[in-house]
């Protein structure tokens, strides 16, 4: 009685097929073992996978052609053993597998008798060989890409804003595609504070720049994209960040900026969360109800002959608000907060001499900086030459040099903080001052996204809406100081400013004046007052977004 054999193929690349290892040739070979020595040929599956694992399509579909023809195969057949696999782990727990059905498997160009106890170290170089240089190969082309990437080549998938390309010498290179522009506007507006990071998204998607939420955060993240490429750390080597050959799509200061504001190093400006989109209900998500705590919400009730607004609690509570009254009262307590003139020119005086000697203080800190970069890069060159010269073996000088990499990678972040602050802050002061001596023009001729934005920094906590009067447990510390001499807060008999108002009458105020009081400088004779100096900063993030 003939054998009855399932006949096995696989090709993966152009380079095996150039070896004689065709899906045609292969078969034709098969066919011709099964003709000689009279072998029924029950089935054939082949595949274009690679051999690395049994995760094959076609070699399941085999295994369970054996499962439901049990006892009805003798032989699996291929050309060699690396078509059948190259891993030797998995191929003799395969092997064993085969067994139980009494199914037999052989290479027709490698024949075994697996009877021979022998002939099993033949099997283990025959299944080993093609894993060994399965791992070679990978080795080298890991090498390789590293090589690559240490010139400045991005040799994968071209990251989100470019395309791969080729260039006069036929290398990889990635150049600026048309999602470029979408990539650029999301940098500068996450590093100008103008939205968080889900409201740029979502404004992204609706211009046509789709990407999930958590690609969207890697790519905030990646160097690539203001000039650099990281070269992720191995056994033998640190991390690095290399200079690429392809061009920059934002500044280095900016993906730092941006690096701080996601990892909570910076202040941000304290964005309020889109509630609506009803231009009739600005304050709705920013009102808590006066009887159960909760946080009101709006809609419109359909009259005789228009709608009317209302802001409104949730069913099994009562309170209900007419929009038009609310958002009247809200612009009228705007107009409380103003600024006289001697103060606002006070304060130009004291910020541009703090200005001034802060100027002076970040260039030494600079120096500082760069100093110890300088002195920590000597200190590579001395371990370095101490490693030529065989004094320091290989993993002391990895564990060094992974110590000496992480601490130019944080003198050269503070160097890059240091550098944001520069004369320019001046102005975004100044115009934070005209902003708020005119904030009622800017809320009434804002659109609603920006009116709510207004809300969230002036008042970082819900406001409370109760007989025709607002009520907030706090308003932004900056706004307060500012309005230290407003003349709509009540005075005392002795003309003092009473703690007081009724912006706030579930809180009482500590006062609007500056904690500390200033002092001249005992060098330059110029008054400071580091207090002031921080709420002034605090006005610019908080306020810095028309």
């Amino acid at each position: 009685m003939s054998k009855r054999a399932i006949l096995y193929t696989r090709v993966s690349t152009d380079e095996q097929a150039l070896r004689g290892y065709s899906l045609s040739d292969q078969i034709e070979k098969l066919k011709g073992y099964c003709n000689i020595h009279q072998i029924e040929i029950a089935a054939h599956f082949q595949d274009d996978h690679s051999a690395k694992s049994f995760e094959r399509p076609e070699f399941k579909k085999l295994l369970e052609y054996v499962k439901e023809n049990k006892n009805k195969v003798d032989l699996l057949l291929f050309i060699k053993w690396d078509r059948f696999s190259r891993n030797a782990t998995e191929s003799y727990e395969m092997l064993n597998k085969l067994k139980k059905f009494n199914i037999e498997a052989q290479a027709v160009e490698q024949p075994l008798d697996l009877n021979t106890p022998e002939n099993k170290l033949m099997l283990a170089f025959y299944l080993a060989s093609p894993e060994v240089e399965n791992d070679r190969r990978a080795m080298n082309v890991s090498v390789g890409m590293r090589r690559a990437m240490k010139q400045g080549r991005w040799i994968v998938k071209a990251p989100m804003g470019y395309e791969n390309k080729r260039d006069e010498n036929n290398k990889t290179i990635i150049v600026p595609d048309k999602k470029a522009k979408y990539i650029k506007e999301a940098f500068n507006s996450i590093a100008n504070g103008d939205y968080t990071q889900q409201q740029i998204r979502e404004k992204l998607r609706e211009d046509g720049f789709y990407c999930s939420k958590n690609n969207f955060s890697v790519l905030l993240r990646n160097p690539v994209y203001y000039g650099k490429i990281r070269i992720r750390a191995t056994k033998n080597e640190s991390e690095e960040l290399v200079k690429g050959i392809h061009k920059p799509l934002i500044s280095e200061e900016i993906f730092y900026k941006v690096q701080d504001i996601l990892e909570g190093r910076m202040i941000k400006n304290n964005v309020a969360k889109v509630h609506t989109s009803r231009p009739e209900l600005p304050l709705r998500g920013f009102l808590k109800c006066p009887r159960c705590g909760r946080t009101l919400t709006g809609s419109a009730s359909k009259g005789r002959s228009e709608r009317y607004f209302y802001y409104h609690c949730y069913p099994g509570c009562e309170e209900r608000v007419k929009a038009t009254v609310a958002n009247e009262k809200f612009e009228e307590m705007l107009k409380e907060i103003t600024i006289k003139e001697e103060v606002k020119h006070l304060y130009r005086e004291i910020l541009k001499s703090l200005l001034e000697n802060t100027e002076g203080n970040r260039k030494e800190n600079i120096n500082e900086i760069e100093a110890e970069i300088k002195k920590i890069n000597e200190r590579i060159n001395n371990i370095q030459d101490k490693l030529a010269d065989n004094q320091m073996n290989g993993g002391d000088y990895n564990s060094v040099k992974q110590r000496y990499d992480a601490q130019l990678r944080e003198l050269a972040m503070k160097k890059q903080e240091a550098t944001y602050l520069s004369n320019v802050v001046y102005e975004q002061l100044i115009f934070s001052f005209s902003f708020l001596e005119n904030l009622p023009y800017h809320y009434a001729k804002s659109p609603l996204d920006v009116k709510q934005r207004i809300i969230g920094s002036i008042y970082p906590e819900k406001l409370i809406f109760s007989e025709n009067q607002y009520r907030t447990a706090r308003i932004n510390e900056v706004v307060k100081l500012m309005c230290y001499v407003n003349e709509s807060f009540p005075r005392n008999e002795k003309r003092q400013f009473c703690q007081k108002t009724k912006l706030s009458h579930e809180v009482r105020m500590k006062g609007l004046e500056p904690p500390c009081r200033l002092t001249p400088d005992p060098k330059s004779g110029a008054a400071t007052n580091y207090a002031t100096s921080a709420c002034s900063f605090k006005l610019a993030a908080n306020i810095r977004f028309f």
